[in-house]
């Protein structure tokens, strides 16, 4: 079962981030193999972390509650908010395998379906897959859906992706065909840090 987390930051993040990361990188190594893709959100300077956003893979629900609720950072106040949801890759690599460049810069675009919205998004699905396509060797890190607790119902959407700018990124949603056709009550976009220690690829 895959996951997708967002752990968003408390008034002491940065300070907590500052004093544990030596222990929340151990503990994401010890669980190397459970991650798709692990990294942090940012402002758009790229000064102030926002949010953690991670995409892991576990047996159960109570593995990954389990998994989140002993990460240092969290475990130690560094976050505000916590919401683990059921996802689904759509890209057969990991994030340690996209293709990295000098220069790119990557965006977390995580879009809030609408409720009720599932059949309608069955439709558009091939349309959807048919836009992603061309950016999927060279600009999505990760992506897929965001769905219910079961698995089977879409409520949204949760990828990583490289464009240069804010403007292109937002021209890239505003073309999507489920943003067009009005799947989204809203979407989030803000730029996303790759996890790990400096020089390490994860």
């Amino acid at each position: 079962m895959h996951f997708h987390v967002r752990l968003v930051d408390g008034p002491e993040g940065a300070v907590k981030r500052r004093h544990f990361v030596e222990a929340h990188w151990r503990y994401f190594d010890d669980h190397r193999d459970h991650f798709v893709a692990r990294g942090a959100t940012v402002t758009d300077d790229n000064s102030v972390v926002l949010a953690s956003v991670i995409f892991v893979e576990f047996d159960s629900w109570d593995d990954v509650r389990r998994f989140v609720a002993n990460e240092p950072l969290n475990r130690n106040g560094a976050f505000k908010d916590v919401v683990i949801t059921r996802w689904a890759t759509g890209l057969t690599r990991r994030q340690r395998d996209f293709p990295r460049r000098e220069g790119q810069v990557a965006w977390y675009i995580r879009g809030y379906g609408k409720p009720g919205v599932h059949e309608q998004r069955q439709e558009l699905l091939q349309a959807h897959r048919a836009y992603f396509a061309p950016y999927d060797p060279a600009h999505f890190i990760a992506r897929g859906p965001v769905l219910d607790d079961e698995g089977e119902q879409w409520q949204g959407s949760a990828n990583l992706l490289c464009l240069p700018t804010r403007q292109d990124v937002d021209a890239f949603v505003a073309g999507e065909p489920y943003q067009k056709n009005g799947l989204y009550e809203r979407v989030l976009i803000e730029r996303y840090r790759f996890g790990g220690r400096p020089g390490q690829i994860v």
